[in-house]
């Protein structure tokens, strides 16, 4: 008789990610905000050589044939970096432009560097699966892994369809045609079909290369109308990507001389309302719902790494270096309580004179920088910034509990009891049901703090994070049978399992939407410049008005 085991095998232990549930209503807020565009899909261009690649398929090869339909995707796929890569070494050199999150990039640059010394390229090298060179492990490469979802949403492919993904006849092919009408298509798949490449092949295709969008001007006026949806094709998402797209143009052309657009400047401003020098951020009326939302994506941030902050600390608090200091606590609640009267947490409530939490709150309010004040020091925005890098350098438990309570107390003192707490967010109660730490919990708990000693809102605080990592874990054990426990009771008091997880920041698709606007032409360097500031296009000019209208 066959007896199955499994079921009592220990779970298998990952790392897993968003140990507090912190950063999931961030997630949920970017959703909303940039549809269509994820933090894998980097490369406008993609969403038209997918399509153009099946269609172009389909009119070359009989449809029977599975295997020979993923090996010549693959083919393809490594030839569009390749090309593109190419296309850098043999123009200005900049990777932004051609080459940058291409798939298989790295892998296949080094393919490039051995062409380019004569040896000979054999594209099955990094196609097969059981190649040590293989570009990608996923079948159908960065399709599968990164865009099929996105352009299924969009309606330019059809995930669903068998054996293999399909265009939409509605836009995937009219968009496919528009991309065949500019390149030499016979010469790409004459390569494909031959499996090997030349530096003159990969030159007669530049054509295709990334930055090459913007001169295919049909193929770039469909993705275009697609990302600002000037169709109106895509209802409520249409509307929210176009508003988001068109608030990082607007900030673009408001940022001073000197500064760039970078991620950590699009957070600071959107939280704040404010440029650089504490100048008001002002956008069109029909864009303030939308920076107002960013704003609140980016206080739930906040929120999200000081917590994870507090949950790091105590579990580094939990696993001593040395074994003859360690400590047996029997619950969260022993922990918390011996953690919170020990010397570090004096010492911040020391540093902070903040022995009653209301009255530190009281004072706070009357000290704390004005919310334009970004650049201050003494902002939330500063201090979460030094924060974090305070525990990549390792640094003690003082310093990053008194960061990590400031940024807490300044998000409490900004919150507006008469706002709710994620204002024109979509984001129901039974949303957050599965996230405890959140913008309303946090308003909710910060009214308990403001009655306790800083001792007891220590232990408080502390309970709170390590109680809800252990729900957070206990969920994903259950719906995915894999163990993300950072914490573990056991009849030797709590035990840490596994590394210690560093406080971080969710990544909100700034990064991407700012590439797919430099590969449409919207956005552009300027080379007169030391830092090569970020400008807008006339394109970008026109599409900011547009999205504001």
């Amino acid at each position: 008789m066959k007896v199955e085991t499994a079921w009592v095998s220990p779970p298998q232990a990952i790392g897993g990610l968003d140990h507090l549930g912190t950063q999931a209503p961030c997630v949920l807020i970017y959703s909303q905000l940039l549809p269509g565009i994820t933090n894998v899909t980097d490369r406008a261009r993609y969403y038209s050589f997918y399509p153009w690649l099946i269609w172009s398929f389909d009119q070359r090869y009989a449809k029977d044939d599975e295997a020979r339909f993923v090996e010549f995707f693959r083919r393809a796929d490594c030839l569009f970096t390749l090309l593109s890569e190419r296309h850098a070494r043999k123009t200005d050199r900049d990777n932004e432009r051609h080459g940058v999150a291409m798939v298989g990039r790295v892998q296949l640059t080094q393919a490039l560097d051995r062409l380019e010394a004569g040896e000979y390229l054999n594209l099955s090298q990094y196609t097969s699966q059981e190649s040590p060179l293989r570009y990608f492990k996923n079948p159908m490469g960065g399709l599968s892994q990164y865009y099929a979802g996105t352009l299924s949403d969009l309606k330019l492919m059809d995930a669903s369809a068998k054996p293999w993904i399909k265009y939409t006849k509605e836009l995937g092919a009219p968009l496919a045609e528009q991309v065949d009408s500019n390149i030499q298509a016979d010469r790409f798949w004459k390569v494909v079909e031959s499996g090997t490449a030349t530096c003159d092949d990969l030159d007669a295709l530049s054509e295709l290369c990334a930055c090459q969008l913007s001169h295919s001007v049909g193929e770039c006026k469909t993705l275009v109308d697609l990302y600002f949806d000037r169709n109106d094709s895509y209802e409520q998402e249409g509307v929210q990507r176009r508003r988001s797209l068109g608030l990082i143009l607007n900030l673009t052309r408001s940022l001073p001389d000197g500064h760039d657009l970078t991620e950590s400047m699009f957070r600071a401003c959107t939280y704040s309302g404010a440029l650089p020098g504490e100048t008001p951020w002002t956008v069109p009326e029909s864009l303030q719902p939308t920076l107002a939302c960013w704003g609140i994506y980016q206080r739930n941030d906040l929120l999200s790494i000081a917590c994870q902050a507090v949950l790091g600390l105590a579990l580094r608090e939990l696993e001593p270096q040395a074994a003859a200091s360690r400590m047996a606590y029997g619950s969260v609640e022993s922990f918390a309580e011996a953690f919170s009267n020990g010397a570090a947490v004096t010492a911040v409530a020391q540093d902070l004179d903040a022995n009653k939490v209301g009255d530190f709150l009281d004072q706070l309010v009357v000290s704390m920088p004005p919310l334009a004040s970004w650049e201050n020091d003494a902002h939330e925005i500063q201090l979460a910034l030094r924060m974090m890098a305070s525990w990549s350098r390792g640094d003690d438990t003082r310093t990053i509990l008194q960061l990590a309570v400031s940024v807490l107390a300044l998000l409490a003192c900004r919150d507006v009891p008469s706002q709710t707490p994620y204002g024109g967010v979509a984001i129901s109660p039974e949303a957050l049901a599965d996230y405890p730490i959140n913008l309303a919990s946090f308003r909710v708990r910060v009214e308990a703090w403001k009655l306790m000693s800083f001792s007891a809102f220590t232990a408080d605080l502390v309970t709170w994070c390590l109680n809800i990592h252990l729900r957070v874990a206990l969920r994903k054990l259950r719906y995915t049978g894999r163990s993300t426990f950072h914490l573990r009771p056991s009849e030797r008091g709590l035990e840490v399992v596994g590394e210690i997880p560093p406080p971080a920041n969710t990544t909100p698709r700034f990064r991407q939407a700012v590439q797919i606007l430099r590969d449409v032409g919207a956005l552009t360097r300027d080379s007169s410049k030391p830092n090569r500031q970020t400008r807008l296009s006339d394109t970008g000019a026109a599409l900011m008005e547009a999205s504001s209208a």
